[in-house]
């Protein structure tokens, strides 16, 4: 295998991109997903319409699948990760602090899924409140894994040995870096990318949870809804962050044509799932837009290309 990669250069940076971007993508879908159920559980009980608590079954559904993906590719991941490495070495305990919080946080949500039957219809306001709290769980796993892997990132760069690495300054942003830009787009990303899966999730499941055509055509654009409202942030702050870059270029005197010309495609790329889960939300028949839905989500996933970048990336301090 190794050797046809080796003689096949664009199909291992696809795969070198893919094994970057999906496990990516999947984790804010994991973490973020428990925010949407109990926001479907609540408006199932206010507006008194089933469809947003099916709905949120569907996403509970969805979000056991990608835990459990991530924990057992976590922990194979693991296996041949610290192989190399010393058995009281520091990434050791960092990598195992942090699959052993997502595994925290895959229990707490099988916990909320299994009693759904059981808590849901009986006692609604004791299982939002277990939602609320395995959701919680999610978004400090959230931070915690991604932590543990800016560390893990900078701990493995060839640096210089006087070069001492302090965690609490490697953790703390840094206004103007890319890894403070990369922060101000998670919270944002928490909410868009469960999202993002769960209206191709929707389009998978018609047939096997056949809830008739008025489930579907209420649920989906209301995930897509979620999507495009947060991707639509996310696309406002790239360009504005594009804007102070391509600025900061211009007073330095150091901003070549082709940067520019960049700077306008990557701006343009992003609008485009904004603009496709807005097709959705506007379109009488939105399950009609599975292409359109799943284009928006491969593309979002892309997304996570710049931001492990920005996410990993670090430069010594003198």
């Amino acid at each position: 295998m190794q050797d046809f990669l080796a003689h096949n250069p664009v199909l291992q940076s696809v795969l070198d991109m893919t094994v970057i971007a999906v496990p990516l993508a999947v984790l804010f879908a994991f973490c973020g997903m428990n925010i949407l159920c109990v926001t479907g559980e609540i408006l199932s009980l206010r507006r008194r319409r089933a469809f947003y608590g099916k709905c949120a079954l569907q996403l509970a559904l969805l979000g056991q699948g990608l835990g459990w993906a991530l924990l057992v590719g976590g922990r194979v991941w693991l296996h041949f990760m610290e192989k190399g490495l010393p058995e009281q070495n520091f990434l050791t305990s960092v990598h195992e602090a942090c699959w052993m919080v997502l595994g925290l946080a895959v229990i707490f949500s099988c916990i909320y899924f299994m009693l759904w039957k059981t808590l849901a219809q009986q006692f609604p306001l004791v299982h939002i409140g277990l939602g609320m709290v395995s959701a919680l769980q999610g978004v400090l796993s959230l931070l915690l894994v991604l932590a543990g892997m800016r560390l893990s990132a900078i701990i493995n760069m060839p640096l210089d040995k006087e070069t001492t690495i302090v965690p609490g300054d490697v953790l703390l942003p840094v206004w103007g870096t890319d890894y403070a830009t990369t922060l101000c787009y998670a919270p944002l990303l928490l909410l868009g990318m469960p999202a993002a899966f769960a209206c191709v999730w929707l389009l998978m499941r018609r047939k096997r949870d056949d809830y008739g055509r008025d489930h579907y055509n209420v649920v989906l654009p209301w995930c897509a809804c979620w999507a495009r409202n947060a991707w639509g942030l996310i696309w406002l702050l790239l360009l504005v962050f594009s804007g102070l870059e391509v600025y900061g270029r211009l007073q330095a005197g150091s901003l070549a044509a082709a940067d520019g010309v960049t700077a306008g495609i990557r701006v343009l790329l992003w609008l485009i799932p904004p603009l496709l889960w807005l097709m959705a939300t506007r379109s009488a028949t939105p399950m009609r837009h599975k292409a359109g839905l799943v284009l928006a989500l491969l593309i979002s996933c892309a997304f996570m290309l710049p931001c492990f970048m920005g996410l990993t990336s670090w430069t010594p301090q003198p």
